[in-house]
């Protein structure tokens, strides 16, 4: 029998603001346990809420690059619920009229919308020897709601990394999904074909792509096989346990009921005018999906090459400068999908704390182009300047690794290994080509790799032929 998934998305983002959403404490990861705290986010007695103006931008950012509709007044509400990392008791939300609303992402064959974005304040979270650590209560989050357009897992991946590219662009968020700074509720529901919905269960906090994925396919899977059974699917909330790839039972869901919304007494609505909303519209960077479609149509780059540019701000950044001063992007995408992300891999290094030098990568695929060095040697220079912030030309002088570019000097190399494979010779006339790659790797050792292939191959080929 067919069935039907869908599946809803429930996205809480962290933003990058200095300070938490309702008092000046530092909204820092990683810091000491309960540093960050003050009153207002301990809740204790007579401490009321200042709000955030950072957040409320970003927020309005967030909702202009996901083609929202923006409100004018902003009001907070609160939700009543009773966990010990909650030192209120409540969280402060908007549940009556989110300050988003009515926005869509464009995927490769469909259009995902999104129900709201609303601004409220992220809880704390069991610390060390399971105390509470209240240095993230408090710190600005978004929950962007979608409606459940997607039908798998493989739509929420896309879905998902073309947010996250957008919040890093806008700098709204870094999206550190191993620190909590993106966090996914995950509301699948499966029925048969032709029928109503299905009842939805919820998967809480999935940290990571590919846990998103597994769970979404294991609930999928487990549905399917309780609705083939004559079982009926209860309404619950669930976790994903990585460690067994499967989801488990945490509690029956909550009803809106439960949580006892009522307007925030403790802070009055906010207007905001239509020039203050267009400035933040006017100051709106160049989107990644804008930026996918003129690397696609303008430079013909593979999808691989523009996933490789944009998956960090700072690299997109490196392309566009390096484009900027060596019209070659082609070459620029290969370097960084190729070398540039081998030397971050293989040195655990951090992309945030890259200091590439512009100028000395232009001079150094300029030299490149302009056949002065191997592409050996491009590899090498290229790690040198990543690492030790070597500048190639004197490096390349200093080491005597320009190319050898006098005919008379190669063609006489080329000769002496010839007369010492005469049999590779035969082999190469007899059509094995692999004969003549290894009179080519026996040249370019003379030449210690600096010399041109394809200048030591045309004459391999001539004095083979006058022989």
């Amino acid at each position: 029998m067919n069935y039907k998934v869908n599946i809803g998305l429930e996205v809480h983002i962290e933003l990058n603001t200095k300070s938490k959403m309702f008092c000046n404490c530092k909204a820092n990861f990683g810091d000491e346990e309960n540093k960050n705290t003050c009153p207002i986010c301990l809740a204790l007695p007579g401490a009321l809420p200042i709000v955030n103006k950072d957040a409320i931008t970003l927020a309005i950012k967030t909702g202009l690059a996901t083609n929202c509709n923006i409100e004018n007044k902003i009001i907070f509400d609160r939700k009543n619920y009773f966990y010990k990392d909650l030192p209120k008791g409540y969280q402060i939300t908007q549940f009556y009229n989110p300050i988003c609303k009515n926005g869509y992402i464009n995927l490769e064959s469909k259009i995902i919308n999104i129900r709201e974005i609303h601004i409220e304040e992220d809880a704390g979270k069991i610390g060390k020897n399971n105390c509470i650590d209240y240095n993230r209560a408090g710190v600005p989050l978004l929950e962007l709601v979608t409606i459940p357009d997607f039908e798998n897992a493989e739509e929420v991946i896309e879905f998902l990394k073309i947010l996250k590219e957008t919040l890093l662009f806008c700098n709204i968020s870094d999206c550190k999904m191993q620190e909590g700074s993106m966090r996914v509720d995950i509301n699948l529901s499966v029925r048969k074909d032709n029928m109503p919905l299905g009842n939805r269960v919820e998967i809480k906090n999935v940290g990571s792509f590919k846990s998103i994925k597994n769970a979404i396919n294991y609930e999928i899977e487990r549905h399917i096989n309780l609705l083939e059974n004559g079982y009926t699917i209860n309404i619950e909330t669930r976790k994903f346990d990585e460690n067994i790839n499967k989801t488990i039972f945490i509690r029956n869901k909550e009803t809106i009921e439960d949580y006892c919304y009522f307007k925030e007494p403790d802070l009055i609505p906010i207007n905001l005018s239509n020039k203050f909303i267009e400035n933040i519209k006017n100051n709106m960077p160049m989107l990644p999906q804008e930026k996918r479609k003129i690397y696609k149509q303008k430079y013909n780059l593979s999808s691989n090459n523009i996933n490789d540019i944009l998956c960090n701000p700072k690299i997109n950044k490196l392309f566009e400068d390096l484009v900027s001063i060596i019209k070659e992007p082609k070459e620029i995408a290969n370097l960084i999908s190729g070398e540039l992300f081998k030397i971050i891999n293989e040195n655990n290094l951090n992309i945030e704390d890259l200091q590439p030098n512009i100028n000395y990568i232009s001079n150094l695929i300029s030299l490149l182009l302009n056949n002065k060095i191997s592409r050996d040697t491009y590899k090498n220079v290229f790690f040198e300047i990543i690492i030790n912030n070597i500048e190639p030309i004197s490096f390349i002088e200093k080491n005597n690794l320009y190319l050898v570019t006098d005919i008379d000097v190669i063609e006489y190399t080329v000769i002496n290994v010839l007369k010492n494979n005469i049999k590779s010779i035969e082999d190469y006339k007899n059509g094995k080509e692999k004969a003549l790659k290894y009179l080519i790797g026996q040249c370019m050792k003379e030449f210690n790799g600096k010399c041109d292939n394809n200048i030591i191959k045309d004459l391999l080929l001539k004095n083979i032929n006058n022989k």
